[in-house]
C-alpha cells in the first residue's frame, strides 16, 4: 500500500507539472523564447554524443557565422571549437546505361550492346566543422523562460545532500564552472561537478538533475554505435529536470519557476512529445530515487542527532524538545504547497516521526520485570507532545495493524474513528515495541485523555456545541457512498471552474447516477437530499493567486441532517390507541334455542 500511495504522489506532481508547462506556453515569453530558439540547427545523436564529449556543460551550440548572424553575437578570442560532423556532398561522374523513357529498360546499339552516358551524380560525404557553445560568445542577450537561479535554504541541507551523494551512481564534487553552467553529468569520466557557490535550493535541484542523467542516460564503455531508439538531447534534459521536479517536489522544495522554464525550454513543440513520451519513466526513476533518499536521510538524521547528544553536555543532554504546540496537520504535501501551508505540514510531519520514537523509547524505558509502568511511560510522552499529536500516531500504528490480534477490539474502533491523512502515515507507525505493550499504552492514555480530546475527530467536522449535546452522528453505508458520489461530482466542478476547458478531472458516471438514484443535488454550499440539507459545503481557497485569482482547493462536508426525534407518549395516549386499534367489540344476536336430536 506505501508503494501504491507513494506513486500516487508522484503521479498528481507530475500531472501537476504537465499543468504548469501548459500554462507557460500560452505566456507571450514563451513565444519570443521559440522565435529565438527556432534559429539552432538539431544535431544527430552522433554529434550530440561529440558535444559532450568535448564540453559536457555545453547548452547552445552554433557555428561561427550563424552566431553573428542569426543572434548578434561574437565568438570571443581565444575559444576553442567544437568538432562536429557536417553534411559535405560533392559532385562526381560516372557512367551508366541509357534508359528509354517509355519502356524503362536499356536502350541497346546496333550490336545488341547497351548503350551507355556519362551523368552527374551527388555522393554523401562528411567534414569536420567547429560549433561554439553560448558560454563561448558575447554579445546581444538570448531571451530566456529560466529565472537566473534558485534561491533559499533546505531544511537540514547537510544531510540531505549527503543522502544525495550516497543516491548518485557516481562520484559529486563541487568546482567552478566557466562556462556558467550550473552543473554537468560528464558520462567519459563518470563523475558530476556542481557549481560551488550557489544556494541551497539550487545546488539540491542540480544535484537531483545531474544524478537522472547519470541514472538513465549514462553510455557503456561497449555501445560502439547508436542504437536507434537512443533519446535525443531534449527527451534527456525533459527527463532529467522531470525527475528533478518531482523529487524536489516530494521534499517541499519548490522548483517550479526554474523546472517550468527549463523544461519548456527543452520540448520541441507545444503538444511536450520529450515529456508525455517520457512519463513513465520519470514517474518510475522519481519514486525510486524518493523511496531510497528517505532510507538514507532516516539513517543520517538518527547518526546526527545520536552525535549532537552525545556531543551535549549532561545537564542540556536531558533536556528534551518539546512538540506541545505544534498541531496535527492532516491534509497531504501536495494541498498544503497549493494552500500556502508547507511549513506546518513539515512541522507536524517531524513531530508525528518525533512521537512515534518518543513512545517506543517511553515503553521501552518503564518496562521491567514483565511489567509496564504505562502510567509513568504515558505522561512522560505527554511532556513533550500534544494529546491530539500522541492520538493521532496511536491511532495510526493500529490502523495499520488491524490484522494484529494483540490490539484490543475496543481500541481498534477507537482507533478506527480517527482520521489519519494516509500520505506519509508509514513513517510514523510505532514498530519497534512490542503490540501489546501499545495496547497497554493505549489504555492508560484513553483514561487521561481529555474527553474533549477523545471526541476530536476529523473524517467529518462537527460544531462544538452539537458534540457537547448528542454523539457524534456515524454515517450509514448509503450515507457514505453519497458523499463520496458529491465528493467526486464537487472536485470535477472545482477543476473546471479552475482550468476551464483545460480541465481532465471528470465525476464518474458511477457518481452520476448515485447522486440520481437518491435525489440528492448540490445547491451553492450544501447537498440536500430530498430537498432536506444532508451536507454543508467547507469550501478553502488557495492563499497565493495563480493568474490573476485564488484556486479553489478540494473541500470538506460536514454532516447537518436534523435527526428526526418524536416525543414518546404517555401511558393514557398508549392505551387510548390501543383500544382504538381494536375492532369494535359487538353482542351476540339472540336466537331460539332447538333441541338438538338424533335422527
Amino acid at each position: 500500500m506505501a508503494e501504491n500511495r507513494s506513486a500516487q504522489q508522484v503521479r498528481e506532481i507530475t500531472d501537476k507539472l504537465e499543468q504548469g508547462i501548459k500554462e507557460l506556453f500560452e505566456s507571450e515569453r514563451f513565444k519570443e523564447y521559440l522565435r529565438t530558439m527556432s534559429k539552432f540547427y538539431h544535431y544527430s545523436f552522433s554529434n550530440t554524443l561529440l558535444i559532450a564529449m568535448q564540453k559536457p556543460e555545453a547548452t547552445y551550440v552554433a557555428g561561427y557565422t550563424s552566431w553573428q548572424r542569426n543572434f548578434d553575437r561574437q565568438v570571443m578570442k581565444g575559444e576553442k571549437g567544437i568538432k562536429i560532423l557536417a553534411p559535405a556532398p560533392y559532385k562526381a561522374k560516372e557512367e551508366r546505361e541509357k534508359i528509354d523513357p517509355s519502356t524503362q529498360k536499356p536502350i541497346l546499339d546496333a550490336d545488341g550492346k547497351p548503350v551507355t552516358e556519362t551523368v552527374e551524380v551527388m555522393r554523401p560525404a562528411f567534414k569536420v566543422v567547429s560549433v561554439f557553445d553560448i558560454s563561448q560568445t558575447d554579445g546581444k542577450e538570448l531571451p530566456d523562460i529560466i529565472v537566473d537561479e534558485l534561491s533559499g535554504s533546505v531544511e537540514n541541507y547537510a544531510a540531505f545532500f549527503e543522502a544525495l551523494k550516497q543516491e548518485s551512481p557516481v562520484p559529486i564534487a563541487f568546482e567552478d564552472i566557466p562556462s556558467g553552467a550550473k552543473g554537468y553529468f560528464s558520462p567519459l569520466e563518470s563523475r558530476i561537478a556542481i557549481q560551488e557557490g550557489m544556494s541551497e535550493i539550487q545546488t539540491v535541484k542540480t544535484a537531483i538533475h545531474e544524478i537522472a542523467h547519470a541514472k538513465l542516460h549514462a553510455i557503456h564503455p561497449d555501445e560502439k554505435t547508436a542504437p536507434e531508439d537512443k533519446k535525443d538531447r531534449h527527451t534527456k534534459e525533459v527527463e532529467a529536470e522531470s525527475v528533478a521536479y518531482t523529487v524536489c517536489q516530494r521534499y517541499g522544495i519548490e522548483t517550479s519557476d526554474y523546472s517550468f522554464g527549463y523544461i519548456a525550454g527543452w520540448s520541441s513543440d507545444k503538444e511536450t512529445k520529450e515529456l508525455k513520451g517520457s512519463l513513465e519513466t520519470i514517474r518510475k526513476t522519481a519514486a525510486e530515487m524518493i523511496d531510497s533518499i528517505d532510507a538514507k536521510l532516516k539513517v543520517l538524521l538518527a547518526e546526527k542527532s545520536q552525535e549532537q547528544t552525545h556531543d551535549m553536555p549532561e545537564t542540556v543532554r536531558k533536556e528534551k524538545p518539546s512538540y506541545l504546540d505544534v498541531p496535527v496537520y492532516r491534509e497531504t504535501a501536495n494541498y498544503a504547497y497549493e494552500a500556502g501551508e508547507l511549513d506546518a505540514y513539515r512541522a507536524s510531519y517531524d513531530a508525528n516521526i518525533a512521537c512515534a520514537d518518543a513512545i517506543e523509547q517511553a515503553i521501552s524505558e518503564n518496562y521491567a520485570d514483565n511489567r509496564l509502568a504505562t502510567r509513568v511511560a504515558v505522561e512522560t510522552v505527554l511532556e513533550q507532545f500534544s494529546e491530539e499529536c500522541v492520538q493521532y500516531v496511536l491511532a495510526n500504528t493500529v490502523q495499520h495493524s488491524l490484522h494484529d490480534g494483540r490490539y484490543h477490539s475496543e481500541n481498534k474502533d477507537w482507533a478506527g474513528k480517527i482520521s489519519v491523512c494516509e500520505e506519509n502515515s508509514e513513517s510514523f507507525i510505532i514498530g519497534q515495541a512490542h503490540p501489546g505493550l501499545v495496547n497497554l499504552f493505549i489504555n492508560q492514555f484513553k483514561d487521561l485523555l481529555p474527553e474533549e480530546v477523545q471526541e476530536h475527530h476529523e473524517t467529518i467536522s462537527t460544531p462544538a456545541s452539537d458534540m457537547a449535546a448528542s454523539p457524534k452522528h456515524r454515517l450509514t453505508s448509503d450515507e457514505k457512498q453519497i458523499r463520496d458520489a458529491v465528493m467526486d461530482t464537487l472536485k470535477a466542478r472545482i477543476a473546471y471552474a479552475n482550468d476551464g476547458m483545460r480541465s481532465t478531472v471528470k465525476a464518474s458516471v458511477q457518481s452520476q447516477k448515485i447522486m440520481a438514484q437518491n435525489a440528492v443535488r448540490i445547491e451553492g454550499n450544501t447537498v440536500t437530499q430530498n430537498g432536506e440539507p444532508l451536507f454543508a459545503i467547507h469550501r478553502r481557497y488557495s492563499a497565493k493567486k495563480t493568474q490573476g485569482c485564488y484556486r479553489e482547493l478540494t473541500p470538506t462536508l460536514e454532516y447537518v441532517r436534523q435527526e428526526k426525534t418524536q416525543e414518546k407518549p404517555s401511558i393514557r395516549d398508549q392505551l387510548k390507541a390501543a383500544a382504538k386499534s381494536q375492532p369494535e367489540k359487538k353482542a351476540p344476536a339472540r336466537t331460539k334455542s332447538h333441541d338438538m336430536g338424533l335422527e
